[in-house]
């Protein structure tokens, strides 16, 4: 065997010697043969239908990798396996493709369980999956700086296009296919997520994005849980800066640090409140609704005090006016406010909404809107001190009782000799109608009487004083 050997290498040297171009060119053929067989099968091995027959599931979960990434948005980008399980440049892709002999041994060699426990890890653990997905690989094609210095750094091409991921250039590529620059761009919808400040703290993408590509939704959003979940774990050393509302004498800073010590996020984020900075105006009308943070600030589970959360509350410098015509009241807050706190009024008795609340002359009487401190005990309860003019009616009140002549009651006349606190509401409520009266309670000192007893006025026994046809 050996001798058979000896003579084979033998008439090899010898045709070397005899054909020394002819054994170059051979050799070159068959190393350039070489060299295309191992391209096309690095080609080959890099498809999703190569990774398809270790991940042949039609579903979503484990072993179904390659079904899920084609219901997603990088499939449709043609972004493909390889493009994300392997560093940017040739280097990161020759590492992916020798480490993906391993993962064929376990396909070979290892049970199904093995692989379900990988797969599934790689699912569910966020820093697993960081191993697999580095930020730099998510990053080469979502940003420009990071993309720009890894082309620099690196070997991108050796002339040979063996994926997508390394003939990225950006923004060139960015822009094409419509994404922003998540470091510096705002990428629109309900939450900011400040992609910049959660990569210098070193968050990693598939903390948040974990089965970015594999979820089997179009696009992998960001659940609110898991924002949650991280900044409840995180607590102590997360510093939310805190959020300023309105501007000048009105303005609310918001302290983040001062509501994450007593509540989770989810009592305001999003029922309340997205999570995008700007994104919510607090009109002054808001302040007795249920949104926002009048949801818990209602004097029920939290505080209502403007001067609390308000730097400094003036008020409005225009006086606010009930009524139309000279008999209008203009009430004028700095005058309430220099002796009463804002909440002895909002929301209690008045709305913080202009125009909400209809003062009616028979609210006069009750104890309700002005009323509530304007009723001679806590507050003066006198119509000139607000009227400019004080309002009556014009045409006479008609009392026409059974088998008399009817009685007109002239506030104009009246008015004239007496103040309006001398019957209201002392003697006479303001609301017509809601006193009957008889002759007897006159003769009594009671109404009409008061007066007209013979000494203030003519005694109610001079009955065609009042009862009279016209």
């Amino acid at each position: 065997m050996f001798k058979s050997i000896k003579d084979v290498i033998g008439k090899v040297i010898e045709f070397i010697q005899k054909n020394p171009k002819l054994t170059v060119l051979i050799v070159l053929v068959l190393f350039a043969g070489y060299l295309y067989a191992m391209v096309e099968a690095l080609h080959i091995s890099s498809e999703p239908k190569f990774c398809q027959m270790c991940h042949p599931e039609k579903k979503t979960g484990p072993l179904s990798e390659v079904y899920t990434w084609s219901k997603n948005i990088h499939a449709s980008k043609e972004v493909e396996c390889l493009d994300c399980h392997g560093a940017p440049g040739f280097v990161g892709y020759m590492k992916a493709k020798i480490g993906g002999l391993g993962d064929i041994y376990g396909f070979v060699a290892k049970s199904t369980a093995h692989r379900m426990e990988v797969l599934t890890r790689a699912s569910t653990d966020a820093k697993y999956a960081a191993e697999l997905l580095p930020n730099e690989t998510c990053l080469f094609c979502h940003t420009d700086s990071y993309n720009q210095k890894i082309r620099k750094e690196r070997i991108m091409s050796v002339g040979v296009r063996f994926r997508k991921l390394d003939g990225v250039v950006n923004p060139a590529f960015r822009k094409s296919a419509g994404l922003k620059d998540i470091l510096t761009e705002d990428i629109g919808g309900d939450i900011n997520p400040n992609h910049k400040k959660h990569i210098e703290a070193g968050v990693n993408c598939v903390d948040c994005h974990l089965g970015v590509a594999h979820g089997g939704e179009f696009r992998n959003k960001v659940k609110i849980e898991r924002c949650v979940a991280c900044h409840e774990q995180r607590k102590s050393a997360i510093s939310m800066s805190d959020i300023t509302l309105g501007s000048g004498d009105k303005t609310v800073v918001f302290s983040h640090k001062a509501h994450v010590e007593k509540f989770k996020c989810t009592e305001c984020h999003t029922r309340l409140f997205p999570m995008k900075k700007g994104s919510v105006k607090i009109a002054f009308a808001d302040h007795t609704k249920n949104k926002f943070c009048y949801s818990c600030h209602n004097n029920r589970k939290a505080f209502f005090d403007c001067n609390t959360c308000h730097t400094r509350i003036t008020g409005p410098k225009e006086a606010i006016s009930f009524g139309t015509g000279k008999s209008a009241v203009k009430f004028i807050h700095s005058i309430h406010k220099a002796k009463f706190k804002c909440t002895e009024c909002h929301t209690r008795l008045f709305q913080m909404k202009k125009g909400s609340s209809k003062v009616t002359f028979a609210d006069h009487s009750k104890d309700r809107l002005c009323y509530a401190c304007h009723n001679n005990k806590k507050a003066p309860f006198t119509c000139g001190k607000c009227h400019a003019v004080v309002p009556s009616p014009k045409a006479p009140l008609v009392y026409t009782p059974a088998g008399m002549a009817p009685v007109r009651f002239s506030h104009e006349f009246h008015t004239g000799i007496f103040a309006c606190t001398e019957c209201h509401t002392k003697i006479w409520p303001m609301q017509r109608g809601v006193k009957k009266m008889a002759m007897d309670d006159l003769y009594q000192g009671k109404f009409c009487g008061s007066c007209h007893n013979g000494t203030t006025a003519f005694e109610a026994t001079q009955c065609d004083k009042c009862h009279t046809e016209k």
